[in-house]
């Protein structure tokens, strides 16, 4: 009887979850900030897991994430008390979430009904509502792996969350300089800072008739800004860099180095090679 009970709280939590998500509203910003708290209801199951939340939230949105020890500092040492008279209701934490400046709460509820039941509500401060629930039975002594955590709060929160960005800045020497990144053209130069998926690598290749292109890779971090100062030089004549008393200091530079790799520009023809130990296209 116990565990037909378990089954039938677990499908109803999951029936409310479903009829939450399809009520909510447009998805909010995803700079958003969001506090993760933790409720139990007599359960020292799933150590931990509020833990975890926070750190699959951090890897995979630019959400603003605070955890309970981060909302504790801010909020007080009242805040465990709170918790507890709030019992998970709504309205209640919202004002947890409000008071540390929030615009919402994930709650992370563990009880034990038999099987370990894990539940976790996201609540809209403003609103003081829940936006979605999700609940599922776990086995005593198990725990979710970090993929079924993943996909817990891709259920739970919207797919823009998920969604990271970095801005590649790209200025050039030259004006009406075609500007290549990732495979697609971006225009020419001077182009405005492109926001892209991260994170990523994306190669970058700027040309313009009777130079020598400029080719680059980058790796963008998310929530992060790169900036690439391409230096584009005419074919034909002789090149700063090849002037016989650059190239005889340079010498002395890569012997004094050890033989490290000096780079003095990023190219892509052959003919454009410095004939020493260490420069590349």
């Amino acid at each position: 009887m116990r565990a037909i009970a378990t089954r039938t709280l677990v499908i109803a939590l999951c029936l409310l979850s479903v009829i939450a998500i399809g009520d909510a509203s447009a998805d909010p910003g995803p700079k958003r900030k969001v506090v993760v708290l933790e409720y139990r209801a007599g359960s020292s199951a799933l150590p931990g897991i509020a833990d975890r939340v926070v750190s699959a939230l951090s890897k995979q949105t630019s959400l603003g994430i605070l955890g309970p020890d981060q909302t504790r500092v801010v909020y007080g040492d009242q805040l465990d008390g709170s918790l507890v008279k709030c019992a998970g209701e709504a309205e209640c934490l919202a004002k947890i979430g409000k008071k540390v400046g929030a615009a919402e709460v994930i709650l992370v509820g563990v009880s034990e009904l038999g099987d370990v039941i894990l539940t976790m509500q996201r609540i809209d401060v403003e609103s003081k509502s829940v936006s979605a629930r999700i609940a599922d039975s776990l086995a005593e002594g198990a725990a979710p792996s970090d993929a079924q955590v993943d996909a817990y709060l891709q259920k739970l929160l919207p797919p823009t969350d998920f969604l990271r960005y970095g801005v590649i800045d790209i200025v050039a020497n030259l004006s009406g300089a075609a500007v290549t990144v990732g495979g697609e053209s971006r225009g020419l130069t001077p182009i405005q800072p492109l926001k892209l998926p991260a994170p990523a690598t994306y190669d970058i290749r700027i040309v313009k008739e009777g130079y020598v292109p400029y080719t680059t890779k980058v790796a963008l971090p998310p929530d992060g800004e790169i900036k690439v100062e391409a230096q584009l030089s005419m074919r034909g004549g002789e090149s700063w860099y090849q002037r016989w008393y650059v190239l005889a200091a340079a010498g002395v530079l890569v012997a004094g180095a050890g033989g490290t790799a000096i780079y003095f520009a990023t190219r892509s023809e052959p003919s454009d090679r410095v004939g020493i130990t260490g420069v590349v296209q």
